[in-house]
């Protein structure tokens, strides 16, 4: 176990929410880790990453609108430029991360944290 993600978590994510869902189905033990992995502009909207290792991950301008990163390591994920509406963050780490310019609209961020995290321009709408 390095410090980078699992090259065939990173196929399945960047296959879109319905393999990501396949992939989980498939390996209901493992925990999902794209530590690093560089997943800009995907549409992952409703995508399932409860509990995952995503450390120093790149979601820059994706779809991650109703996402659930409940209890997810976030560690200086850059999540920049993306639409996080309806997405939830119930305890997860964000400790570092980039938020810089995402939509946070209607976003749950109880228990989340959020030390170091860079929250300039995030937009928060209705």
């Amino acid at each position: 176990m390095g410090d980078i993600a699992d090259e065939e978590q990173v196929e399945a994510i960047r296959g879109g929410v319905a393999t990501w869902k396949r992939w989980k189905e498939e390996n209901p033990r493992k925990r999902p880790d794209l530590r690093g992995a560089t997943l800009t502009g995907l549409n992952l909207e409703g995508i399932n990453l409860n509990g995952a290792r995503l450390v120093e991950t790149d979601f820059e301008f994706c779809n991650l609108r109703k996402a659930n990163f409940a209890g997810a390591d976030l560690t200086r994920a850059n999540l920049s430029n993306t639409d996080l509406t309806d997405a939830i963050f119930l305890n997860a780490n964000l400790q570092g991360a980039r938020l810089t310019g995402a939509t946070v609209t209607r976003a749950d961020f109880r228990g989340a944290n959020v030390a170091g995290a860079d929250l300039r321009q995030i937009k928060r709408g209705l």
